[in-house]
């Protein structure tokens, strides 16, 4: 393509494509921000900071739609091949990032761009295909109500000369349902809503042509020998190299069962590891198991587990998973512990373009107040909701894509139908900020109440930390213990947040890599100075950004809080009898131990001068409620 790179893995330049009145334009990168931010999530964050008007709806035209790679996508290091959308969630009306694996994230990498970002809204349905170093719409008609698998298929038949890359929506995302996903592959960018922010701009999809060299490295020499380093760690790691290359993410359904951490009845107990024994990964592996896959080259772990049914009423399913979290959400949940209607229902929601998470704890929400007569027959249209029944899970799936029967009540989330519901439906309503809790229960690891309640997208067991290792593994830690979880949960985030997220690396290898080699590769790649503890320090400065962003949308302390059953029901079994959490105290340890005000949640003077984000304070709404927690 001829471009000339302005710094080491990164092109300088970024790309906007307005859908609705077809202008393509070209802007350098920001430099300075991609220093500071690296890439990936972080980078997108930045640029949705200065594009997003706050207040704007997010299924309006003046949404964008931010697409970013990293500067360790498609540079041959392990796990490099990961992609982020950034926009704002139509789910819970905040801050959102998505991140993926497959052929998305190195094919914007040979694109000749750093950042691509969609606005507006075409008056009829197009795809954007991005090639040669430009854009251009294409008629999607013809495409319209196609499931994604289909999709990806009819594009390839049209756009068949050299790579493409693509990621798209289904029938969940043009129906604009809060938490359609997008998928490119059977990598699903998944949760939040970003498949209904697509679908409101009448895009079908996102296509990519790979170029044919990416952005060089800095120090290609030194790159390659801290390749080989990490690969020869993540060969003598107990975790990449055992359970996650055996069994996937699955490999923690043993975990949860074992520590009384797995939801089940929409958390009203937890599974037992003798009801549960068909959800472990042995069992996905030893019944259901087709190949070992990665999402992406190069990847030494290949945690990805291709699946089929082979007997049974749902013979013949077949998915790129399920994740620990579906088998939680659309298994245990809903009461649920074969994986046979699970791999079928994450199937379905893969073919449809919608979160498995946020659909199935809505169900499994649907099904204790079912079980409590606050639903009766007549409200599901004849639809048994009794724990256990996985042929009414399915067809609720189908039902949510296409906003009909009892599933229309199902599309708009588990916040939004215990609004409706009432009568005290709200205490048992898993989600926090409006987005459903992922499938580790916080009172028997403390630390993940400051996961789901302060992160910067809702319930999201990740996005804000992630405790379980440290409070389940280390000795020194008191996984009951609610005082003196911040730093662990502060540690774990921002490590991900600059060292995976931003970086453009796979979350789970990152873990096996120390902080040295890590950091090494991040120099090598950028040529920027870059030490173990500017990881630390970016993933920090990405968490306050996220932070600024959704307080500037309206947040506030009130919002920071867990679903009222943690904190108010204990379990009387299992090793979580009788535990609650205080999250009053944990969350005023929060906000000390990450230099917020506890007033307004924004970073104080300190915190933004230590991060160098001194200038979200020019922004007059940010400036406006500093102005308001000084009085």
């Amino acid at each position: 393509m001829g471009q000339k790179p302005s710094s080491g893995a990164r092109w300088g330049r970024v790309l906007y494509v307005d859908v609705g009145s077809g202008e393509v334009r070209e802007e350098p990168l920001d430099l300075k921000a991609a220093n500071d931010f690296l890439g990936g999530r972080g980078l997108g964050a930045y640029y949705l900071f200065k594009l997003l008007p706050p207040g704007t709806d997010p299924l309006s035209p003046e949404n964008p739609m931010i697409f970013t790679s990293g500067p360790l996508t498609g540079t041959g290091a392990p796990g490099g091949a990961r992609a982020a959308v950034v926009t704002k969630s139509p789910q819970t009306g905040l801050y959102l990032f998505c991140i993926t694996g497959g052929l998305l994230g190195p094919a914007i990498k040979t694109s000749g761009f750093d950042v691509i970002i969609l606005n507006g809204r075409s008056e009829r349905p197009v795809y954007v295909e991005v090639a040669h170093g430009t854009a251009k719409l294409r008629p999607a008609e013809h495409l319209w109500g196609l499931d994604t698998q289909a999709t990806q298929e009819f594009i390839r038949e049209e756009l068949p000369s050299g790579e493409l890359a693509m990621t798209c929506i289904g029938p969940a995302g043009e129906h604009m349902i809060p938490y359609a996903c997008m998928l490119n592959e059977r990598r699903a960018l998944g949760r939040g809503g970003a498949g209904a922010v697509m679908g409101s701009k009448n895009v079908k999809a996102l296509v990519v042509r790979k170029g044919k060299d990416a952005a060089p490295l800095a120090d290609a020499k030194v790159f390659k020998e801290t390749v080989r380093d990490i690969n020869e760690q993540l060969r003598a790691n107990p975790f990449t190299s055992g359970p996650l290359k055996m069994h996937g993410s699955m490999s923690t359904v043993a975990v949860t069962l074992n520590s009384g951490m797995m939801p089940a009845d929409n958390w009203q107990r937890a599974a037992t590891p003798d009801e549960a024994s068909g959800l472990l990964g042995a069992t996905l592996r030893d019944k259901f198991l087709v190949k070992d896959a990665p999402c992406g080259e190069p990847c030494p772990s290949r945690c990805t587990k291709v699946t089929v049914v082979r007997e049974g009423p749902y013979a013949g399913a077949m998915s790129e998973g399920p994740e620990y979290e579906t088998a939680y959400a659309l298994g245990s949940s809903c009461g649920i512990f074969d994986l046979a209607p699970i791999i079928a229902a994450d199937r379905l929601c893969d073919m449809l373009g919608m979160d498995t998470i946020s659909v199935g704890v809505t169900i499994a929400f649907a099904m204790e107040c079912f079980q409590k007569g606050l639903l009766t027959l007549e409200d599901t249209g004849g639809l048994d909701l009794s724990f256990g029944n996985a042929d009414s899970v399915l067809q609720l799936i189908h039902d949510a894509a296409y906003l009909t029967g009892f599933g229309a009540r199902i599309a708009r989330g588990t916040r939004a139908l215990a609004e409706e519901i009432g009568q005290g439906s709200e205490v048992f309503a898993m989600h926090a900020k409006g987005m459903e809790v992922g499938g580790y229960d916080p009172r028997g690891a403390k630390g993940m109440a400051l996961v789901y309640a302060c992160g910067p997208r809702g319930g999201c067991h990740h996005a804000g930390g992630y405790t379980v290792t440290a409070e389940l593994t280390n000795p020194a830690v008191d996984r009951f213990a609610d005082s003196g979880k911040a730093p662990i949960t502060l540690g774990s985030r921002n490590r991900r947040a600059g060292g995976s997220d931003s970086a453009g690396t796979c979350a789970f290898l990152s873990n096996g890599m120390s902080d040295d080699s890590l950091a090494q590769l991040i120099a090598a790649a950028t040529g920027q100075e870059f030490g173990p503890a500017d990881i630390y320090l970016t993933g920090e400065r990405v968490n306050t950004l996220e932070r600024v962003i959704n307080v500037r949308e309206g947040l506030r302390a009130v919002d920071d809080v867990l679903p009222r059953r943690l904190c108010e029901e204990a379990l009387t079994e299992g090793p979580l009898a009788g535990q609650t959490v205080d999250f009053d105290l944990m969350r005023a340890e929060f906000y000390q131990a990450s230099g917020l005000d506890p007033v307004t949640t924004l970073p104080t003077t300190e915190t933004r001068a230590r991060l160098g984000l001194e200038w979200v304070a020019e922004d007059p709404l940010v400036a406006e409620i500093l102005k308001q927690g000084a009085q």
